[in-house]
């Protein structure tokens, strides 16, 4: 009698029709448990977590773009209320925002609400739509003079003193850039050979571009007096505006305003008095939220106060309050006045952001 047995064979002969039923219906008992798994996790899952998710990481990002929770609400509330099916490209700022507010600023037009009301929801979208813009890092950047454009406007400053002056890109030739001569009230300018020249420009809606270089020499193109100067590839942008400008061309009345004191010490009050008596016509040449260009015959002093009256491009009157923060000379009279906002409704806002940003044509 055998009392040890050191081989086991659990399975028969492997070649058996047995066998292969076992096996057959083992497998079929581990798809089984798999499959229930499967079932009991996804009934388990919680619904809307997808959607829930994406919501957190919307109102992230949106947070990491500089929105406020106000602001984040109503881009909320806006992805809500017209579905859109890819809410993360909104705060790229580009035209996909443009559409998404232009639609939300119909149905807020037709809502039964305040005028005060409607206003207030409006400036939240145009904030909005300023501050996804100007964190834009896409813009383009220029790498060397020879990508300046024919027309581009820029501000010429010789090294030898003499003020600033405004002229315009005639000419971009391989080893030159070529600008018309700038003239003052004593004629035109004529700087000598190798005098260094700074070069100042606005490009990509919002950015200045600066850089130095040296004239070569006048010659006449196209029967146009122009200055040649050095090629660089060292353009550095210095600073970035705040607000984009647009162009508007439109007359304005501009008023001098002072400040009158009443009483002394504690009691002393400070109030902006309009002088309708003297009030002058000139053209907004562009315009931001911040402030506006005024080309003008008789241009008020740097650090003036001012008051600007003119017509929106949907023939709205408006009403700003600024300071004059620069004036350049045009030849033969008059100059430009650089003026910055410093108080305007939130209702005329609106319609100077409306413009600016492209909702009104």
């Amino acid at each position: 009698m055998i009392l040890l047995q050191t081989q086991y064979d659990f399975f028969g002969n492997s070649n058996s029709p047995a066998s292969y039923v076992g096996l057959a219906i083992f497998g079929g008992l581990v798809a089984v448990a798999i499959f229930v798994s499967l079932l009991g996790n996804r009934r388990n899952r919680k619904p809307g977590t997808r959607a829930s998710n994406r919501h957190v990481s919307i109102k992230r990002q949106a947070k990491r773009a500089g929105l406020s929770p106000e602001q984040i609400r109503t881009l909320e509330h806006m992805i809500k209320s017209q579905k859109l099916h890819s809410p993360l490209k909104l705060l790229d700022g580009g035209q996909y925002l443009t559409s998404a507010i232009r639609e939300e600023l119909e149905v807020i037009e037709a809502e039964q609400v305040s005028d005060g009301v409607k206003e207030a929801r409006k400036n939240t979208l145009f904030q909005i739509k300023a501050t996804l813009d100007s964190g834009r890092a896409n813009l383009n950047t220029l790498s060397s003079s020879r990508n300046i454009r024919i027309g581009q406007d820029v501000k010429i400053v010789f090294e030898r003193g003499g003020g600033s002056f405004e002229t315009s890109v005639i000419s971009n030739l391989e080893n030159m850039l070529g600008v018309e001569v700038p003239e003052s009230t004593d004629g035109p300018i004529r700087p000598e050979k190798g005098v260094r020249a700074q070069i100042t420009f606005i490009r990509d809606n919002n950015r200045v571009y600066r850089f130095v270089t040296r004239v070569r020499g006048l010659n006449t193109v196209r029967g146009r007096g122009t200055l040649f100067v050095d090629h660089v590839n060292d353009i550095k942008q210095v600073q970035k505006r705040k607000s984009p400008r647009k162009e508007l061309g439109k007359p304005a009345y501009y008023y001098l305003v002072q400040i009158v004191e009443n009483g002394s010490g504690r009691k002393l009050t400070r109030q902006a008095v309009v002088q309708k008596n003297q009030n002058y016509l000139g053209r907004i040449e562009d315009i931001s939220t911040g402030g506006c260009l005024i080309r003008a015959q008789r241009p008020l002093k740097k650090g003036s106060l001012i008051r600007v009256d003119f017509q929106s491009e949907t023939g709205k009157s408006i009403s700003a309050f600024g300071k004059v923060c620069g004036v350049d000379s045009r030849a033969p009279y008059g100059g430009d006045m650089h003026v910055m906002f410093t108080r305007v409704s939130q209702n005329y806002m609106n319609e100077i952001m409306a413009y600016v940003y492209g909702f009104v044509e």
